[in-house]
């Protein structure tokens, strides 16, 4: 196919500027903010003390001194109140940069789809700044595809090169924001929403087997739940992937025919794809996530059927 884009006015971008700004993220996220090369980005999420998840961020470096962290628009406001909280006499300020840094995706078959002006980077989460110093950001994907994103500093160009980028931009068949959404899923890689916010663990989506949490950094808030969650335990509960033929939307409950009385899951993100089928990221009970008889809402709701992550859900050793 083609190379396809959308915008991605779905999600926020959260600007952290000054010289101690990934001192702050260091304390604060999941993440290694101090061992961190210029050209990967970082995946993080922001928990409260009893390790819930407030937000996940995919984090670059638009500067030497400036972090943007790219979350839902539903929850960018109150992340940003947050993380605010916490500057105290840090050297660094955090504001909503959305206004000035345009976001588009790119999707193709394989890195060849790309002009040579977008050539996108050789791996997943690395970062490869571009002549007219937009920013171009290579995400994870299921299969064979090619997925970007493309972040363009609205006041950074000259006007030329801005009006070429966005002539080249224009000029690509357009991808849909939920077929963009699908690819999320089918890669594995969740987004928290105001309905899903202070739900999870990180490990109940996943968040240590794609890179987001770091086990050898330093405390940070929640730090011990996720800590005891991977060393002490047992986890019980995963994300998957599920598929049905009903709308499913998220902080919608699962419930299992084994045990009908309560919910046994929760939807994360879902789209559907073009036949109309509906796929799903969805929180579930491991017990249970491999039995026939899921579904949608209550015991009588719509049957799922689980499908295929890209990644095992058991980490290397």
């Amino acid at each position: 196919m083609p190379l396809l884009s959308c915008p991605l006015d779905q999600l926020s971008l959260l600007r952290v500027s000054g010289p101690q700004g990934a001192d702050l993220l260091h304390a604060q996220l999941s993440q290694d903010f101090q061992h961190w090369p210029d050209e990967q980005a970082r995946l993080a999420a922001l928990l409260n003390p009893q390790g819930r998840m407030l937000a996940d961020f995919i984090a670059v470096r638009l500067a030497p001194e400036q972090i943007g962290l790219l979350l839902d628009v539903s929850i960018a406001a109150a992340a940003l109140q947050r993380l605010r909280m916490f500057v105290l006499r840090l050297k660094c300020t955090l504001d909503d940069a959305s206004a000035q840094w345009a976001r588009h995706g790119l999707l193709g078959d394989t890195a060849a789809d790309y002009p040579a002006s977008l050539t996108p980077p050789a791996q997943p989460w690395g970062v490869r700044r571009l002549e007219s110093g937009a920013l171009l950001l290579r995400l994870p994907q299921a299969g064979s595809a090619v997925r970007c994103v493309l972040l363009t500093e609205r006041d950074q160009a000259t006007q030329a090169e801005q009006a070429a980028l966005r002539a080249e931009l224009a000029a690509l068949p357009a991808l849909s924001p939920s077929e963009w959404a699908l690819q999320d899923i089918r890669a594995g890689l969740p987004h928290l929403t105001a309905a899903t916010q202070q739900l999870f663990v990180p490990q109940m989506l996943n968040f240590e087997l794609i890179g987001g949490v770091n086990f050898k950094k330093g405390c940070y808030p929640g730090q011990e739940v996720v800590a005891r969650s991977q060393y002490r335990g047992t986890l019980k509960r995963r994300m998957y992937v599920v598929s049905g033929p009903a709308a499913m939307q998220p902080g919608q409950e699962l419930v299992h025919a084994a045990d009908p009385g309560q919910p046994c899951g929760v939807v994360v993100n879902a789209a559907a794809d073009a036949a109309g089928v509906w796929w799903a990221l969805a929180e579930l009970k491991i017990a249970l996530a491999e039995q026939p008889g899921l579904h949608l809402g209550s015991a009588e709701g719509p049957e799922l059927k689980l499908g295929a992550l890209p990644y095992a859900l058991t980490a290397p050793d």
